[in-house]
């Protein structure tokens, strides 16, 4: 594909979405029989695209529920014609509410007050809403805590009416590198879990997996996990070996110049040079969503296939040194993922090199100036 015969913009992020199906399938493999994956496609996919990578998700059988943060982005995935299960997984601000009930997404009951504000909107609307309980087992971010808070829940619950549905019960591990902690929230969340159908609800679906909780702890996947990151990359410290990554962000080289030794490059003169060099400038910068650290720390990007070390940026554009390569204007560069021969540079690798929370965090941050394409 000629990308930039097609497009004015200056870097693209190409998807991967036969490389996401196959994560799917590689996946399902290893959950425990019964499990359904749930796609987490927040912030924009992480980066990636609702509207590249959604339809994609939605066409596969075994995707009967999709997840994501705010009522916003639950809009924007109706606005493309899936109609499969919704979750928001945060606590909806009142004045979405209306909008939430009309376009039947699943809510999560995480406070006390949602479920009779709910069951008005459905009396007014004449239709059902549904709903998941979370339970707070221990982040402290988002729940109801098992007991006493719990009990008011239900009670609201129960008060409204055949309106409100209950699709499942869930919550969220707190650091799953401390198996310990992992194994006390979900005692804590199986209590409660029973707490609520000892109450008379029936719960049809129970989660509590995360990406690197579905790979530590199969004995936890449960009715479903939620995979955001496993989605889109492997593991970052123990990668299992059956996770393609699915997206590759490019750019050009818009100037190539010799500058010697002393010359200070960047706004500010952030980097001397210690030594003549062949200087080549790429059209992204920070506004893009270049990682600042990535470049304070000399991390590399793919020239040619070669890694060549990142000098200094601006808003709109970075540095790199290609001295020795002789390289051309228009010349395509890969910061993370595969350029397009085939030689990677995985954005894992770039997160733990310079300090990232995974390669999710770098594709999250891309901006809208970086346009998204899909690749196959």
């Amino acid at each position: 594909m000629d990308y930039y015969g097609s497009s004015l913009n200056n870097s693209y992020l190409a998807v991967h979405t036969d490389a996401l199906c196959a994560n799917i399938a590689a996946i399902e493999k290893t959950l425990s029989p019964g499990a359904e994956i749930i796609p987490v496609l927040k912030c924009d996919a992480y980066g990636l695209g609702l509207s590249l990578t959604a339809p994609a998700l939605a066409a596969l059988p075994g995707i009967r529920t999709f997840a994501l943060a705010h009522v916003s982005e639950g809009l924007a995935l109706r606005s493309l014609g899936i109609d499969k299960d919704v979750l928001i997984l945060g606590n909806p601000l009142p004045h979405a509410l209306p909008r939430a009930v009309r376009a039947h997404l699943t809510l999560t009951a995480g406070r006390l007050g949602l479920l009779p504000e709910l069951a008005k909107l459905a009396d007014a609307a004449g239709t059902d809403v549904t709903v998941q309980i979370k339970l707070d087992t221990g982040l402290h971010r988002a729940g109801v805590t098992v007991g006493e808070e719990l009990d008011a829940l239900l009670k609201e619950l129960a008060a409204a009416g055949s309106r409100v549905r209950l699709l499942g019960v869930y919550s969220h591990f707190a650091d799953t590198a401390k198996p310990a902690l992992c194994r006390e929230q979900v005692e804590r969340f199986l209590r409660g879990a029973e707490q609520v159908e000892r109450s008379g609800f029936s719960v049809p679906m129970r989660h509590i997996c995360d990406s690197a909780g579905s790979e530590y702890y199969p004995e936890y996947h449960f009715d479903a996990v939620r995979l955001g990151r496993r989605l889109f990359m492997d593991h970052p410290t123990q990668p299992r070996g059956n996770i393609r990554e699915c997206a590759s962000w490019r750019s050009c080289i818009t100037a190539v110049h010799r500058r010697a030794a002393g010359d200070k490059l960047g706004y500010g003169g952030v980097y001397t040079l210690d030594h003549d060099a062949d200087i080549a400038t790429v059209g992204v910068g920070y506004g893009d969503g270049l990682y600042l650290p990535l470049v304070e720390m000399h991390g590399d990007i793919l020239v040619r296939g070669e890694r060549r070390p990142l000098l200094a940026c601006c808003m709109d554009q970075c540095m790199v040194d290609v001295t020795g390569m002789n390289v051309q204007v228009g010349e395509e560069v890969t910061f993370f993922g595969y350029d397009r021969a085939g030689h990677a540079l995985l954005s894992q690798d770039v997160a733990n090199f310079c300090g990232a929370n995974e390669g999710c965090a770098l594709t999250a941050a891309l901006s809208q100036r970086v346009e998204r394409i899909i690749e196959n």
